[in-house]
């Protein structure tokens, strides 16, 4: 377990809960495959290059959905809402990927620095969820997306 996160007593109740159903679906034994393979399956390396791929295209359609934008300008708009969008898929596909950053700029069209600079600016919104509401929700939402998607790959 990562002494970094903050677990809860609320949390871990959660957890029990969903973790309850899931055993009472599936019993012990296939839960414990599913915890597993999800657990080999939480990131991709850069060696998965396909994977890393249908990934990224995935972050950003979720992306562009979720944050309610035009495809035609996600990459280009300067306007705030698109750079938050383009922050967030910086952030997870980094999370996820292990991709570096200038890799992910070049999938963006953005120098590493400007990478760099966005996943630092990204968790430092997410750090105070009371002032970025609006962000943090939408952050979450393609957090989750994205961790569904990368537990049905194989």
């Amino acid at each position: 377990m990562n002494n970094s996160q903050n677990i809860s007593a609320t949390n871990l109740q959660q957890l029990q809960v969903v973790l309850e159903r899931v055993v009472g679906k599936l019993g012990m034994e296939k839960t414990v495959q599913l915890l597993e393979s999800f657990d080999n399956n939480s990131s991709l390396n850069m060696n998965e290059v396909e994977k890393v791929k249908l990934l990224t295209a995935f972050i950003i359609s979720q992306s562009i959905s979720i944050f309610n934008l035009e495809e035609s300008e996600f990459y280009t708009s300067e306007i705030r809402e698109y750079r938050e969008a383009r922050m967030a898929c910086y952030h997870i596909l980094h999370i996820y990927t292990k991709c570096s950053y200038a890799k992910i700029g070049e999938i963006f069209g953005r120098k590493k620095r400007n990478v760099l600079y966005f996943c630092q600016k990204c968790r430092e919104l997410l750090s105070v969820p009371q002032f970025y509401r609006g962000f943090v929700e939408k952050h979450e939402q393609l957090d989750k997306c994205t961790i569904e998607f990368i537990g049905k790959l194989k």
